[in-house]
């Protein structure tokens, strides 16, 4: 049961939100994942046989390409949405891969055009555009200067966590950080020695995982290492599915005319859900400690309930982050699980809050091997 209770959540957002959405004349098309409850679902197993890994190295230096140029057009973006300031070198920087003094001689909006033109060039050249994604080709379409400032620059930022996990997958950089740190940028954008506006150098990124020494099963991480990897991060999306539905909660207590209509329209099964998910979370909290897939669990207290356990986040139970931690680690949790998926066999492209485990149950809900 709580392994699929998540499903069909929107993504993270403020509990005011959360509140309205329940108090239309219909019901909210996000309280659909309460019929998923009793609906089954078919998802990748995570077994020996077949193999986890479905990509051959190729495919994922491809698809870091393809990533690495999505995230150069961010920068370049993020850059002129802020009228340049720092970013204007900051996008010259990752295009040339150059802090020359030289490149003084550019405007910061001679920077941003100069850099998007390489761009263009280095994907027209290396014709990564035949492996973009829908989502990707949608946005790489876009005249310069018109990616929204939230759904498309906001909404991008995550991917660098999934840039990430390929990366390590390839034993390009060493480890996944904690489930509250994400991976450091410029460490991982430097690590390919991709420079976009020396088309060349795609070229022989690829063809090194391809046909050189990329291509060995030593230059990826084991069966185990990705198996680890998949099951941290099910218990740390988990974690965040199930904070919204504590925000949820927390939003409909109270006595305002709006939370009396909001909590007559939470179908049962919600309902149940939401009374015993403090129960859930300590014995998740529990299996993910005996797993070692968190690092800590702490108690938490609360007026009139008993002592329950929390993922622990460097001291301070998960519950009690600030808002802009449980974005983060939201955000980390789901970008890092959709490429792991994306490594088994999945598509890259999906929608936010959808993300499927691969686990049939997740790792916190299956059943312990004896």
């Amino acid at each position: 049961m709580y392994s699929s209770m998540f499903r069909g959540i929107p993504p993270l957002s403020r509990t005011s939100r959360l509140a309205t959405s329940y108090t239309s004349s219909s019901p909210p098309a996000n309280l659909a994942f309460a019929r998923l409850l009793r609906t089954k679902r078919t998802y990748a197993s995570v077994s020996a046989d077949p193999p986890l890994l479905q990509r051959s190295p190729g495919e994922i230096a491809r698809r870091v390409a393809c990533t690495q140029m999505m995230l150069t057009r961010w920068g370049i973006e993020a850059a002129h949405a802020s009228n340049g300031k720092d970013e204007g070198t900051i996008c010259f920087t990752i295009c040339f891969g150059s802090t020359d003094d030289r490149l003084i001689l550019f405007t910061t909006a001679g920077r941003i055009e100069t850099s998007y033109q390489a761009l263009a060039r280095a994907i027209d050249e290396s014709k990564l555009d035949r492996s973009f994604t829908p989502q990707e080709s949608k946005l790489m379409e876009k005249t310069l200067g018109t990616w929204s400032p939230q759904e498309d620059i906001v909404g991008t930022l995550g991917r660098w966590e999934s840039f990430g996990i390929l990366l390590w997958m390839l034993r390009i950089v060493d480890g996944v950080p904690r489930y509250h740190m994400p991976f450091p940028r410029e460490v991982l954008y430097e690590a390919t020695a991709i420079v976009p506006a020396f088309p060349t150098t795609v070229a022989t990124f690829l063809e090194y995982f391809t046909n050189g020494e990329g291509a060995k099963e030593s230059h990826r991480v084991t069966e185990d290492e990705l198996r680890t990897a998949i099951n941290k991060a099910e218990a740390w999306y988990w974690r965040a599915r199930a904070q919204v539905v504590l925000d949820l909660r927390e939003s409909l207590k109270g006595d305002s005319e709006e939370q009396k209509a909001a909590r007559k329209k939470i179908p049962s099964a919600l309902h149940t859900v939401m009374s015993n998910l403090d129960s859930a979370l300590t014995q998740a909290s529990i299996r993910a400690t005996t797993d070692h897939l968190i690092d800590e669990t702490i108690s938490v207290t609360q007026p009139g309930s008993p002592e329950m356990t929390d993922f622990g986040v460097d001291g301070t139970p998960y519950r009690a982050l600030d808002d802009h931690a449980l974005r983060e680690a939201n955000d980390i949790a789901e970008y890092r699980l959709a490429a792991l998926g994306w490594l088994t066999g999945r598509e890259w492209d999906f929608q936010r809050g959808e993300v499927p485990f691969i686990h049939p149950l997740g790792s916190l809900w299956t059943p312990v091997d004896n």
